[in-house]
């Protein structure tokens, strides 16, 4: 079942993309954002490098002009004994109709959640929205077919669409001036072909979402907005609507699913965009019976990084279902009256220059891709770098095109790091030199850098690229390794990539 929350939080709470933190501030990239959404960024961002009370706990309270209250927040506290770090309302009605769609889009809620806010809790916003493609609005499950209208004001279906983002935009301004910080999700499960803004043309959305990020904080001053970008899992194109690292501060999964921890997809996919990682909607697939410690296990052992969940009402809701007292009371978990953002945990005994691991190949190619490859790649235990597993692809070094790359094309926000190095090796067999070198491209351009040609022997080598002075840091698109043969080369053989981390 697709929910969509455009989570209106009052304190930015996710980080879990994010690798452990050595001592430094992490900022939201509103570069005016109100003091107390840069210590929620921060504090969020902070959290994978505790030990415990590292995942904020979420719940859903429903829809401002279509059931919204506490109700089921109430049974949740009566249920597990605690109220969760977040709190949430969708400021959307777009199933319904009327004949000012403006209507549709209601923001009433914000009395309850400025209340939430005061008690010590975290807000959430999201909106399903109404068509603008209609002049009374509803259609929110027909696919918009003129959505590049939605940046052309001199459009009908423009002006309606200012119009509802006029309408959002006061909704949040109310809880601005109440010094509330939202989260908050738009075109949520973008990815997905269930509500009128999904599946549509790549470049026409990203431009939909800068669109509303300007307006939104430039021309109507919101500088209480921590920006949310939130695929569904359960579809590809996870990364192929995302705007750029200079416009989302958080990526997150919504995921409905029995075995989560098996199941739920995307995840070191979103965590590569070098963001702060979230499950920004969950709940399962059958009603009542299912077990929300499978989800706290999933985190725990496959999720480590997820800095919040938030868990749908109704049927899916935790205490609707079963254990939601030992999934809000685990040691892991941060609820409401536990959220202090004077209170950051840095990464230990991490430091500045300590690398990061962005892929370890262990048990999965991590969706790297060949080119000019005779097969693969695979992950093999023939050769690593470290762990147990590296990437292999076989190569042929007598053809006639001698370049050969193993890449990861995805989007990635680099800019406060200096070094990416990788570890690479390549088969005793085969007759000629190979050499490789570590390259990133970045922009909507794919500028080119790499760290220059190494040799590569069968006992492996370290490539290093250093990334001071590199143009477009925060939209890195692709990173990779290129082998070249040597002229005269010939015969067959496999090249191997391990260990590609940051510092």
């Amino acid at each position: 079942m697709k929910k969509t929350l455009m989570l209106f939080t009052l304190a930015s709470l996710l980080v879990s993309g994010m690798p452990a933190a050595y001592a430094h501030t992490a900022a939201p990239v509103d570069t005016s954002a109100s003091q107390k959404t840069k210590d929620t960024y921060n504090w969020l961002t902070h959290l994978p490098n505790r030990t415990d009370n590292k995942v904020v706990s979420g719940f859903f309270g429903g829809y401002s002009n279509n059931g919204f209250s506490t109700t089921q927040l109430e049974e949740l506290k009566t249920a597990a004994g605690q109220y969760p770090g977040i709190f949430g309302c969708d400021y959307g009605a777009g199933w319904a109709s009327a004949s000012d769609p403006t209507a549709l889009i209601d923001y009433t809620c914000n009395s309850t959640l400025k209340s939430y806010s005061t008690s010590g809790g975290l807000i959430t916003v999201n909106v399903h929205y109404p068509s603008p493609g209609y002049s009374t609005g509803g259609n929110l499950n027909t696919k918009l077919t003129n959505f590049s209208d939605l940046t052309n004001p001199s459009t009908v279906t423009g002006q309606r669409w200012r119009s509802y983002l006029d309408k959002t935009a006061a909704g949040l301004k109310d809880l601005q001036d109440a010094g509330v910080t939202v989260l908050w999700r738009p075109f949520h499960e973008m990815n997905g072909d269930w509500f009128w803004w999904g599946n549509q043309d790549a470049a026409a959305f990203k431009a939909a979402w800068i669109d509303m990020y300007n307006y939104f904080t430039n021309t109507k001053g919101l500088h209480n907005l921590i920006w949310i970008y939130a695929p569904d899992f359960s579809r590809d194109n996870r990364t192929a609507y995302y705007p750029g690292g200079s416009y989302v501060d958080i990526v997150g999964l919504d995921a409905y699913d029995d075995n989560p921890e098996t199941a739920v997809t995307g995840y070191d996919e979103l965590v590569a965009l070098g963001k702060p990682f979230a499950f920004t909607e969950i709940g399962p697939d059958t009603f009542g019976t299912f077990d929300y410690t499978k989800w706290l296990n999933a985190i725990k052992t496959k999720f480590p990084k997820t800095v919040y969940f938030f868990a749908w009402n109704d049927n899916w809701a935790p205490h609707r279902n079963q254990n939601a007292s030992a999934l809000f009371n685990d040691s892991w978990i941060v609820n409401r009256g536990e959220i202090t953002l004077s209170s950051i945990t840095e990464g230990g005994t991490t430091t500045p220059g300590t690398a990061t691991t962005l892929y370890n190949f262990e048990g999965s190619t991590e969706s790297w891709t060949g080119t000019n490859v005779t097969g693969g790649p695979w992950t093999t235990t023939e050769w690593k770098a470290s762990g147990s597993s590296s990437l292999k692809a076989d190569v042929n070094l007598g053809a006639a095109v001698k370049n050969y790359t193993l890449s990861r094309a995805t989007a990635q926000n680099l800019s406060s790091k200096s070094t990416l190095k990788a570890s690479v090796s390549r088969a005793s067999w085969g007759t000629g030199t190979l050499t490789a070198k570590l390259f990133i491209k970045t922009g909507s351009t794919y500028q080119w850098y790499d760290g220059g040609a190494v040799t590569v022997p069968a006992t492996g080598t370290t490539l290093s690229l250093s990334l001071a002075g590199l143009a477009n840091l925060s939209d890195v698109r692709e990173i990779g390794v290129q082998f070249t043969a040597a002229s005269g080369s010939s015969g067959t053989s496999a090249i191997y990539v391990d260990n590609v981390t940051v510092e």
